[in-house]
């Protein structure tokens, strides 16, 4: 965490900054979501689940 004015705010991970939300990627298949993943700029491989 990083303190930022005297309140504590949590850093976010770089799968947080791409916008993605991992509820709407859980409904996708497999293929669809490693596009959207890559086309975010992150490493498919690193991200599925």
């Amino acid at each position: 965490m990083t303190e930022l004015m005297g309140v504590a705010q949590e850093e976010k991970t770089e799968f947080e900054l791409s916008g993605l939300n991992a509820d709407e990627l859980g409904f996708m298949r497999a293929d669809e979501r490693r596009v959207v993943i890559e086309a975010a700029g992150l490493n498919p491989d690193e991200y599925d689940f």
